[in-house]
């Protein structure tokens, strides 16, 4: 089940992302790992139209996180949002990344944005298949721009006009 993400949840939305970070994975750029006090920060920022969400399983225990990210401060880009989410390792290839994609979609189309845009490495192919497979059309390939573990990587943008 779906809910607003709380000040509460910041320790769980950390601890999820951080399972992301670990070798092998392709899941983020990001090397270093997230503390609870970065995501309370993290959580201050996201406000309508831009809301971070948590799903519980069946006995309330946090899964995953999703999130409509600002996609620039430039005022010319309001109404475009970037798509994020992320899935506990234990709970990975049963359809909560899709059931989260269409969450996003449906807040995006709630708070009556123009697009969404996301992002995965090229090296993450579910990410990739599960954004596709929503009408997300692939607009960039971006050569070597992360650098992982001292491995560089190519990110591939996503976009999709909503309205």
């Amino acid at each position: 089940m779906f809910r607003r993400a709380t000040v509460s949840d910041a320790e769980d939305i950390a601890s999820i992302y951080n399972q992301a970070i670990r070798p092998g994975i392709f899941a983020t750029s990001q090397s270093a790992p997230d503390t609870r006090s970065e995501r309370l920060s993290w959580l201050r920022e996201h406000h309508d139209p831009y809301p971070a969400f948590v799903y519980e399983n069946e006995d309330d225990t946090v899964v995953a996180w999703c999130s409509l990210n600002k996609f620039s401060v430039r005022p010319e880009y309001m109404g475009i949002a970037e798509a994020s989410g992320y899935v506990h390792e234990n709970y990975r290839k049963m359809g909560i990344g899709k059931l989260m994609l269409g969450h996003l979609i449906e807040a995006a189309n709630s708070f009556e944005l123009r697009a969404l845009f996301s992002r995965a490495l090229e090296r993450n192919i579910a990410a990739i298949t599960n954004t596709v497979s929503f009408g997300f059309r692939r607009v960039a390939l971006l050569h070597e721009i992360s650098n992982i573990r001292d491995e560089w990587h190519n990110d591939v943008w996503f976009w999709k006009q909503l309205r």
